[in-house]
């Protein structure tokens, strides 16, 4: 099992190298997310092939006959290491899942307070989105088909269309189940730091995604440059 871990985790590892080096800097977002996604199922996949190769078994003769002994003194040690060895592999697999149970914990603690928001809050329909108008004084962000903007923005309609634009696309285009896929990964792999990198690489992709949409649609590329950089401030 060990060995397959590393070789999944060298094979994503190669695929996010190549990410970074080559596809990242070109224009072709919508392939780019296919391929992270895809990648992290090539790297569970890849390991399992075996390749068989023929090989010409080699006969030779028994030189010697004399059979070998091997003491009760020399045999009993090593059935106390191989013990011990088993008590520990369990130890440490009882506290890989205990650990996992905590992030799974989290995150279910999360996805429940995001949940509770959206039924406290005023919810009005808008296009394929509800809009969740909440006090916080938060940027407008998405979960799932829920926008969320803060109520006084909204009310004096400091909210910029470009930004609406922006936060729709999340919800056509579903990126939060890629999220979510990779947040229940991580919390199966959390010892692996290789998720996390892909977890950005994807959010970051998905902003990408999001601005082309707005680019395309108001066509006023400075314009919102601006905007993004106002709202970073």
């Amino acid at each position: 099992m060990i060995i397959y871990l590393l070789k999944s985790s060298a094979c994503l590892a190669l695929l996010l190298l190549f990410y970074h080096l080559v596809l990242e800097k070109e224009k072709m977002h919508k392939f780019n997310r296919f391929y992270l996604l895809g990648s992290v199922l090539f790297s569970f996949i890849a390991p399992l092939y075996v390749i068989y190769t023929e090989v010409t078994p080699i006969i030779t003769e028994a030189t010697n006959n004399s059979t070998e002994f091997v003491s009760i003194s020399e045999a009993i040690p090593m059935a106390i290491v191989e013990e011990t060895s088993l008590d520990y592999s369990l130890i440490g697999i009882a506290i890989y899942i205990l650990i996992s149970f905590i992030f799974l914990f989290r995150f279910g603690k999360n996805l429940f307070h995001i949940l509770q928001k959206t039924r406290k809050n005023t919810r009005i329909k808008y296009n394929k989105a509800i809009i969740v108008l909440v006090e916080d004084k938060i940027l407008p962000h998405t979960f799932w088909n829920y926008i969320f903007i803060n109520k006084e923005d909204y009310e004096t309609e400091n909210v910029e269309k470009e930004l609406f634009t922006h936060e729709l696309t999340h919800v056509t285009q579903k990126h939060t189940l890629d999220v979510i896929i990779l947040e229940l990964l991580q919390v199966i792999f959390w010892i692996n730091p290789l998720f996390i990198i892909l977890k950005k690489a994807v959010q970051l992709n998905h902003e990408f995604l999001a601005d082309e949409t707005v680019i395309n649609k108001h066509k006023n590329t400075s314009q919102y440059q601006h905007l993004l950089l106002n709202k970073a401030a």
